[in-house]
């Protein structure tokens, strides 16, 4: 089994894989984050490559990874604005269901059952923009995916993480209220000790020579039961990272 992929993790998310299209499955909270983190990066990616959003397949210039995509929640959308999208998966199972989904849509999307220590490298086949989406709370060494995914994107390019924050808050949130008391999602989903704090991601990063850009916290709003960014990083976070050359 390649390093950074954990066989356990795998395993139990391939018995969920069948699931990954039903807006009120095992996935619901996804869905319901995914427009978030989606207008997060667009937001950025649109002001950084100086991209008119109201063009035709605005995207249409840019190679896109999604690393750990699942069953292509974010290769989907930006793939519908013309990007050229790559999603890969150490988990067979959610690839087929990607693949189908994106055939039964008419989207031309490249699924592969891969980690990232099996994908081609060259400077033909580097990337204008990263993503590492709820992917490295799943991972044993997130230090080492990270560097393994930093030859991959090119010069200029953007790297985008979301993961949960670790402290008590989250402990309470995104474990046992989320798991145990509102189902939010399946039972045994995460491990606390894996999630990692956004200060601590950002050193990561810059080991690898990366300026952290901008930071967002995803919340649910129980006034308006309705989930929103928010400056609130202490559960669910997205972050936005450029190489230093």
């Amino acid at each position: 089994m390649d390093q950074s992929t954990n066989k356990k993790e795998i395993e139990k998310f391939a018995k969920l894989s069948y699931d990954w299209w039903n807006l009120n499955g095992k996935f619901s909270a996804l869905h319901r984050i995914n427009p978030l983190r989606i207008k997060f990066i667009l937001d950025i990616v649109y002001k950084h490559f100086n991209i008119n959003a109201f063009h035709k397949n605005p995207l249409s210039d840019l190679k896109i990874l999604d690393i750990g995509c699942g069953g292509g929640l974010a290769c989907e959308p930006i793939a519908k604005l013309g990007g050229l999208v790559h999603g890969i998966d150490a988990d067979k199972e959610a690839i087929k269901i990607a693949k189908q989904h994106s055939k039964n849509v008419g989207l031309d999307i490249l699924y592969e059952n891969k980690s990232i220590e099996n994908l081609e490298l060259s400077d033909e086949s580097k990337y204008d923009v990263i993503f590492v989406l709820e992917l490295i709370e799943h991972v044993d060494n997130p230090s080492d995916l990270l560097k393994k995914i930093d030859p991959y994107l090119k010069e200029n390019g953007l790297i985008f993480v979301s993961s949960i924050n670790k402290n008590i808050r989250s402990l309470l949130l995104a474990k046992i209220a989320a798991e145990y008391l509102l189902a939010w999602v399946p039972k045994g989903t995460h491990d606390w000790q894996k999630f990692i704090e956004p200060n601590k991601l950002n050193s990561h990063m810059k080991k690898l020579n990366y300026i952290h850009f901008t930071s967002k916290g995803i919340i649910f709003d129980p006034i308006k039961m309705l989930w929103k960014l928010s400056d609130d990083l202490s559960v669910n976070y997205i972050s936005c990272f450029k190489k230093i050359y």
